[in-house]
């Protein structure tokens, strides 16, 4: 679990629950549903679990009793129940589609990155992957940067105020970067625009992040670089996929991606019975 963020500044299952059933579950009342039932959420497919312990506290805030649950991290196989939950019937109608869809994107978020860091791992033992969760869907960013740790990598920084990031879109304004860079707290990373502005300042930083460039020049890059600082850590950023992955991690320290962010909803069904 994330340590020392804070509260959440906006509670994604409790706005989804506001959205999705705003002034009652009309369809359940017609019906007439009355007494216990459970609910159990089921992956079809192999699955990196994540969002189970919040959902269990969400479950519990609605006065749904928790049975059997994954912890994160772990991975379920096909027909595995994620989580399940006992309570009146009309609640579990209400909450059981919200609950789903968040299962199924912070899941998906776990695998594909526990998929990329597997990948990345078989030619460099050493690769740290990193995910960009500045990228994070708005209002979900706790949640998913819980997801890529629970998939094995880790997040790249959580906001502007816990990192320097020295972009294009910096240096473009500074036109030249200033001399002397120093921080007591913090390294400093930076973005060149161009090889020539990689060799350039890699002296100057403790972080180079390479945007966008192909493997087969990255390997000379990183070379050259690593001439000219020993100590500088090198990564790279952009296009990097599941299938091109292994094609970086041999050149660079870290690799920094968001796709994993925007993962394909995994197939999480639920199911409802009565008890």
């Amino acid at each position: 679990m994330l340590i020392g963020l804070g509260p959440l500044l906006i509670d994604c299952l409790e706005v989804g629950l506001q959205e999705d059933c705003p002034y009652g579950d009309i369809t359940t009342e017609m019906l007439e549903f009355s007494g216990q039932g459970r609910f159990r959420f089921i992956s079809r497919v192999e699955a990196v679990v994540s969002g189970t312990p919040r959902l269990k506290k969400f479950f519990e805030s609605k006065m749904l009793q928790v049975g059997e649950y994954q912890l994160p991290g772990q991975k379920v196989l096909p027909g595995g129940v994620i989580i399940e939950a006992v309570g009146e019937l009309t609640t579990l109608f209400k909450l059981w589609r919200i609950c789903q869809t968040y299962l199924t994107v912070l899941c998906a978020i776990a695998t594909r990155t526990s998929r990329l860091v597997e990948a990345a791992k078989t030619v460099n033992s050493d690769i740290q992957i990193v995910v960009a969760t500045r990228k994070a869907h708005l209002g979900m960013r706790i949640d998913e940067m819980e997801a890529v740790l629970d998939g094995g990598a880790l997040y790249h920084r959580n906001s502007l105020s816990d990192t320097i990031l020295i972009t294009q879109n910096h240096l473009r304004i500074l036109g030249e970067l200033p001399q002397n860079l120093y921080s007591l707290q913090h390294k400093i990373e930076l973005e060149p625009s161009s090889e020539e502005e990689a060799y350039r300042y890699a002296r100057a930083v403790d972080v180079m992040l390479l945007d966008h460039f192909e493997p087969e020049v990255l390997r000379d890059v990183t070379g050259k670089l690593r001439e000219i600082n020993p100590r500088l850590k090198l990564g790279v950023a952009g296009g990097v996929t599941l299938e091109t992955v292994k094609d970086y991690a041999s050149h660079v320290d870290i690799i920094v991606l968001s796709s994993v962010l925007y993962a394909a909803p995994l197939d999480i069904t639920c199911r409802i019975e009565k008890v």
